[in-house]
């Protein structure tokens, strides 16, 4: 009986925390979170954000318009770094549907400056997201487009080296537009399609007799009880943090005229089980960047494809040190009513103004040994 009056105890307090404090933190005996790093706040739905390197865009970039779009690194046995990213091959954002190719660009730390490889997957191949298998360390490329052959995967290649050959993998899901992969502690690899749909691998990704299941759509429980419609949820990062908790960092967006001053950037869902989820009122970040040098901050009229960063150390990738984003330059403005469909997050695809890179910025709590 000891053990039910203990566990119906602490079962109480949890409840009286906000939002059960988002799966960041623990909840007091005075009904208040402690917070675990990098969140912060009430119910440990932001994240403190630290100023980023001047000039030190995660990926390679050349003004006016050599584009990135999104990306991730990892990091090989040597201690260096790959960067996987969109790059338009010509042009600016606006020509993405034929231009990108999946880029392979090397620096000697998690926030660059990168400097280009080469192709890893040409056109047509957009939205990479890179993982080192946990056992074999073997290099993952998660895409969607099949590049140049037709007879290639248009979800996963995979190779020895991050200098290639990239071999298609033997299977994939159904549909699976814009995939946010992530091994769970257990070791299966569980893939989020479509922005809410979860899939999950029955074998090993890369064996052949391997199929995907099909879970279920995440469905939108609002924290508080309340949605915002105004805000639109794409782009997932999935993770699992030390307590085997699930977490997703989305994309917000807003189409709406700068007039009505909503403008979005991010969101954060989280769940114990991953059937059940939460999608929090309160956005992890804005738009806006500082600078570590004192320069002028930037507030990027849209900050897409987010990419979870993880200490170096981190082998199991449970804690967040950082975000790298697609941004467009553009700041919101009554200018941005005269872009595409009158909204800020459009000007990315408004020619003329679709010049786009990805930044990263870290997060606060950590060691510089964590992301440099």
């Amino acid at each position: 009986m000891a053990w039910f009056l203990q566990f119906s105890l602490a079962a109480h307090v949890a409840a009286t925390c906000p939002d059960d404090c988002s799966l960041n933190g623990f909840c007091n005996t005075d009904g208040t979170c402690s917070c675990d790093a990098p969140w912060r706040g009430e119910s440990c739905a932001e994240i403190e954000v630290l100023p980023a390197q001047p000039g030190s865009m995660y990926g390679y970039y050349s003004s006016p318009n050599v584009s990135s779009w999104g990306g991730n690194a990892v990091r090989d046995d040597a201690g260096r770094y790959h960067l996987f990213v969109a790059e338009m091959a010509m042009g600016g954002l606006s020509g993405w549907a034929k231009e990108s190719q999946c880029t392979h660009a090397l620096a000697s730390t998690a926030q660059g400056p990168f400097e280009k490889s080469g192709v890893a997957i040409g056109k047509w191949c957009h939205n990479p997201y890179a993982l080192r298998h946990p056992v074999t360390g073997e290099y993952l490329l998660f895409h969607i487009g099949h590049g140049p052959l037709e007879d290639s995967s248009d979800f996963l290649h995979h190779a020895q080296s991050p200098f290639g050959p990239w071999l298609p993998a033997p299977t994939k899901p159904t549909s699976c537009n814009n995939p946010a992969p992530a091994f769970h502690p257990n070791g299966t690899l569980f893939v989020i399609c479509n922005h809410m749909e979860i899939t999950r691998a029955s074998a090993d990704p890369l064996d052949p007799h391997n199929t995907w299941s099909a879970l279920r759509r995440m469905a939108r429980l609002p924290a508080n009880g309340t949605i915002d419609e105004a805000r639109n949820w794409e782009d997932p990062s999935l993770w699992f943090d030390s307590r085997g908790h699930w977490h997703v960092l989305y994309h917000v967006y807003c189409l709406l005229p700068y007039s009505r001053k909503h403008e979005c950037a991010s969101g954060h869902a989280f769940s114990r089980d991953g059937l059940e989820w939460t999608f929090s009122n309160r956005q992890p970040y804005s738009g806006t960047v500082t600078f570590t040098d004192g320069s002028a901050p930037i507030t990027f009229s849209t900050r897409e494809r987010p990419h979870v960063v993880f200490a170096q150390h981190d082998l199991d990738r449970t804690t967040p040190v950082g975000v790298t984003t697609a941004v467009s330059p553009q700041q919101p403005s009554p200018e941005c009513d005269t872009c595409r469909q009158n909204a800020c997050s459009q000007c990315k695809v408004t020619p003329g103004r679709d010049w786009t890179y990805t930044q990263f910025q870290p997060f606060a709590g950590f060691s510089p040994a964590d992301y440099f």
